[in-house]
């Protein structure tokens, strides 16, 4: 490769990082082209997108930014996985397709400034959805909130038993001369 096309590589892979979410490494030993491919089309429909490059190219593209802390993890044949959306979506997708595939294997991840390690990434890929996560936060915080609505209706709870018991009372007494 010419050092002007290396040069529109590392451009190019500079552009792909800029609007990362998360950025993924994986091992692809053992896959074969085909595999490759199919793999490539599974993460292109979840708009995530798989690059193989060489570790020199993608180390020039990360440097200058946070990237960097990535270039111990870039050795070996390395595939760069880079989501824009959830950052658990490609961690997912990648997980589920190691287990079909055990010669794949997740290296390691950056996600919001964090590297991740491979036991990480893992954990990233068994964290449930962000809607499920979001509800569960609206549940603890609505939980606090209905306990005070029921401490603050017990006063009057107790106000009307007593109120509807007097009346009942009354009702039951014969009426006065």
């Amino acid at each position: 490769m010419k050092r002007v096309e290396k040069a529109a590589v590392v451009d190019e892979l500079k552009s792909l990082l800029a609007g990362a979410k998360v950025t993924m490494l994986a091992d692809h030993r053992g896959l074969s082209v085909s595999e490759l491919t199919e793999l490539r089309k599974l993460l292109r429909h979840q708009a995530v997108d798989l690059r193989v490059v060489k570790n020199s190219l993608a180390k020039l593209a990360a440097r200058g930014t946070d990237l960097q802390k990535l270039e111990p993890h870039l050795a070996g044949p390395t595939a760069l996985v880079v989501g824009r959306g959830d950052p658990a979506l490609p961690a997912k997708l990648l997980a589920s397709y190691a287990k079909t595939k055990p010669s794949f294997q997740i290296k390691a991840g950056f996600v919001e400034g964090k590297v991740l390690d491979k036991q990480d990434a893992l954990a990233l890929a068994e964290l449930p959805p962000r809607e499920v996560l979001l509800a569960k936060l609206a549940g603890i915080m609505q939980s606090p909130l209905l306990g005070l609505v029921a401490v603050m209706q017990g006063p009057l709870r107790s106000l009307l038993m007593a109120l509807k018991a007097v009346k009942e009372k009354k009702e039951q007494e014969p009426p006065r001369p």
